[in-house]
Parts: structure tokens; C-alpha cells; sequence
């Protein structure tokens, strides 16, 4: 059977989007527990190049349907894309040294994990049965491995690394991985489950997974993400409304009866961040990346962070990063695409009250990214570029969905057009009016 484009693009998107999150999980915790060896490296890294072979060979069949029916939307981000490549290359070219290098290869790299995840975003198949059974089997797959975990070694944060031997840590993901790729699996599956009731139960099982994955930013980004979306379920349906106040009267007896327990964990040291090291880590590079901001406001400093702090991880955690390294007009286009992909998923959700697959997806993944670039995440983490595609997909699917209900109303009308004159046709064929036909 030979593909075309874009069904193999669909396809290798189903696959892509599976292994990358929650195959993720699963890879990292398989080589953590011995069962098998880091065949992959980190896996994010390596399965995202092999996916952007995949994009380049696909991407001329997509192009005409992703740039006319995204109303220019694809366009920017395909410009936006084109602006770093050549700022980065040209900042090198101009300057050089070995800091700087390092800088435009993590810029080339982070620019390679955004066209993957943009692509992977547009072209995921969201109506997918298959998709949302594996997915749904991977979610049950780790919510019970974590409860096993805490039941059994009584602490409230996995952490992978922990698990292996001296020296091997290096191959198993961070906890951040871990809830980078939990938090994309729940808004999946709550994008893609139509029943309050089961939408009720992946939000109570998924605040446990991300309180037990431990990163900050993506538990209380999750958090607040479900308390936006039912709200505006609840608007919408008494069933929601229940719902909402559910979860809430479980969050409260939860946090009330064990508080204790979890007082003492990372999660919630948001509680007073003042004394805890990584948040006054975090502060000093912000106040730096605003130094370098207001010392050169049009054009940035590229790869500031790196001459400044000696290595590409001395970045501010935010989108000051963006303005940092890619100048006013990078910052403008980073977070305004952002922008423009969330408000413009919030009115179809919200105002049309279009509660499809993709529109609560779009919604969904641009939210939390809008919220986490602006609070936690720097420029390199991808995952706005997901949010990105998330939101062409939905423009392109709502466009193909109306063009179908026209196309079958067009045909609705001529068949009953060919009816009524087939009735005629038979009617002046026949002899019903009793008349003497004319010898």
C-alpha cells in the first residue's frame, strides 16, 4: 500500500505523538528500573530528529492546505521560524567564539523541536480511536505505577534518577521530562473524553500523577487549567457544574487530611518560595536577563546567557529569555503567536461554544504555555510550538468540517431536486387522470 503525504504525515504524527509523551515515561522508567538499556539516549531528542526527516519529506503536501485555511497563522510561524535560523546564524557569523557557538546550536536545536512539535501539533489525528485507547492505557499504566510507588516506599515525588546506580543517572530524564510528558498526555485525553463523568475521573487521577511527578510549574499549571475549564463547562452544563464543585469539595478534604504529609514536600513550597534555593536562583537570572534587555532594548543580546553564566543552562526562566537572545522583534513574534493561538481558541470555545476535540486541545495546550512562558519556561522549551500546530489543526479541521456540511446540504438539495423531478417525469409518463389516451 503506498501513503500519500499526507496520510503518512497523519500516521507518523500518531506515532511521533505517542512516543514523545507518554512513551516517554515509559521508555525513562524502563531504563531506570534495569529492564532495558538507554538504546535511545533521552529519546526526546533523537525520535524528534527522525521525526523532522519524516516532516521535511511531507511538508510540501501539507503546505497549501496549512497556509490557506490557517488565515496566515501557518505563514507567521514558519517566518518566525525562518527570523531565528538566520538571527542565530548570522549572530555567530558576526561574532564568533565557542560561547557563541554553543548558543546557535541550542538555538538550531530548540528551532528543530519546534517545527517538529508544530508539525506534529497540525497534523495529529485527534478523532483517532487508537490513539486515545493508547493513550488512556498509558495514563492508567502510571497513575497505578505511582500509587504503587508512594504505597510502597511512602514518598510523595517520584524522581527516576534516584533509581539508578551511581553514574548511570545521566540516561534517565529529570523530573521535568516526566511532567512535560504527563501534562501533554491529560490534556489529550481531557480534550479528547466527551463524558463529564470521565473527564471528572482524569482530572482526579491527574492531579495525583503531577503532584507525584513533582514539578512546580506544570502541577499548578494543570490545576489551573481544570479549574478554567470547568468553569466554562459549568456555564455550559449542569452536569459540569457538579462537577466543578466535586473536584473542588475533593481538593479541599484531600489537602485537609493530609496536609501534614505534604507540607513538608517541594510541591508546596509555593507556599513561601522565598527561602528555597532554585527560586532565588531563578530571580538572579531574571534580573540579569533584564539588565541585558535594558542595555541593548532592540536587539537582544544573542547567547547572553551563555557569556554571562558560562554554559547555555543560564538563562532567564521566562519569556524574558526570548527577548534576550532573539531581540524585540523575536520576543514580539515568541509570545504573540502564543497569544494569538490562545485568544483565538478561547473565543471558538468559549464564545462559539465549540467544545470539539480540537478546539478544547488548542485551548487547553495554549493556555497552560501561555501561562508557563510568561511565569517559569524559557525560549528553549518546545512545547509552545505544539500549542502552535494544536491551533492550526483546529482552524484547518473546523474549515474541512463546514466545507463537508455544505458540500452535503448542496447534495441534500439536488437529490431531492432529482426527486421531485423524477415524480414529475413519472407523473406525466403515466395515464392517472383517467383520460382516453388519443388514438
Amino acid at each position: 500500500m503506498i501513503l500519500s503525504g499526507d496520510s503518512l504525515a497523519a500516521r507518523a504524527s500518531s506515532v511521533g505523538f505517542f512516543v514523545l509523551f507518554p512513551g516517554f515515561m515509559i521508555y525513562h522508567t524502563l531504563v531506570a528500573l534495569g529492564l532495558i538499556p538507554a538504546f535511545l539516549g533521552g529519546l526526546f531528542g533523537m525520535v524528534s530528529v527522525l521525526m523532522f526527516g519524516i516532516y521535511v519529506v511531507v511538508l510540501p503536501s501539507q503546505r497549501h492546505v496549512m497556509f490557506s485555511a490557517t488565515r496566515g497563522f501557518a505563514l507567521l510561524v514558519m517566518a518566525f521560524f525562518t527570523y531565528v535560523l538566520c538571527w542565530s546564524v548570522a549572530s555567530y557569523g558576526l561574532q564568533g567564539g565557542g560561547q557563541l557557538r554553543a548558543a546557535m546550536i541550542q538555538s538550531l536545536e530548540t528551532m528543530v523541536l519546534w517545527l517538529v512539535l508544530f508539525v506534529m501539533g497540525y497534523r495529529v489525528p485527534l478523532d483517532s480511536l487508537a490513539l486515545a485507547k493508547a493513550f488512556r492505557i498509558a495514563f492508567l499504566a502510571t497513575t497505578g505505577y505511582l500509587l504503587l510507588f508512594v504505597v510502597t516506599t511512602g514518598q510523595l515525588m517520584f524522581f527516576a534518577r534516584q533509581m539508578i546506580e551511581a553514574g548511570g543517572g545521566d540516561n534517565v530524564s529529570t523530573y521535568q521530562g516526566y511532567a512535560r510528558s504527563g501534562l501533554v498526555m491529560l490534556v489529550f485525553l481531557i480534550a479528547v473524553s466527551r463524558s463529564a463523568a470521565g473527564r471528572a475521573g482524569l482530572i482526579a487521577m491527574g492531579a495525583f500523577v503531577m503532584f507525584v511527578l513533582g514539578a512546580r510549574s506544570e502541577l499548578y499549571a494543570f490545576l489551573a487549567l481544570v479549574m478554567v475549564l470547568l468553569v466554562v463547562w459549568a456555564g455550559m452544563s449542569a452536569k459540569y457544574l457538579l462537577t466543578l464543585l466535586a473536584v473542588l469539595a475533593l481538593a479541599v478534604l484531600v489537602v485537609a487530611s493530609q496536609f501534614e504529609a505534604m507540607s513538608g514536600t517541594r510541591q508546596l513550597q509555593v507556599l513561601d518560595l522565598s527561602g528555597t534555593s532554585s527560586w532565588m536562583a531563578r530571580q538572579d537570572l531574571g534580573r540579569r536577563a533584564l539588565g541585558q534587555i535594558i542595555a541593548s532594548p532592540w536587539l537582544g543580546n544573542f547567547g547572553g546567557h551563555v557569556t554571562a553564566a558560562g554554559g547555555t543552562g543560564g538563562y532567564a526562566h521566562s519569556m524574558l529569555s526570548a527577548w534576550v537572545n532573539y531581540g524585540l522583534l523575536g520576543f514580539v513574534l515568541y509570545v504573540g503567536m502564543t497569544v494569538v493561538a490562545f485568544l483565538g481558541a478561547a473565543y471558538r470555545m468559549v464564545y462559539r461554544r465549540d467544545t470539539s476535540a480540537w478546539w478544547v486541545f488548542a485551548f487547553s495546550i495554549n493556555f497552560v504555555c501561555l501561562l508557563l512562558v510568561v511565569l517559569a519556561k524559557p525560549v528553549f522549551w518546545p512545547l509552545p510550538a505544539l500549542g502552535w500546530g494544536a491551533f492550526a489543526n483546529a482552524m484547518v479541521c473546523t474549515r474541512l468540517a463546514t466545507q463537508d456540511d455544505a458540500s452535503r446540504r448542496d447534495e441534500n438539495v439536488q437529490q431531492e431536486a432529482a426527486d421531485d423531478s423524477q415524480g414529475r417525469d413519472d407523473h406525466e409518463s403515466g395515464t392517472s387522470d383517467l383520460r382516453p389516451s388519443p388514438l
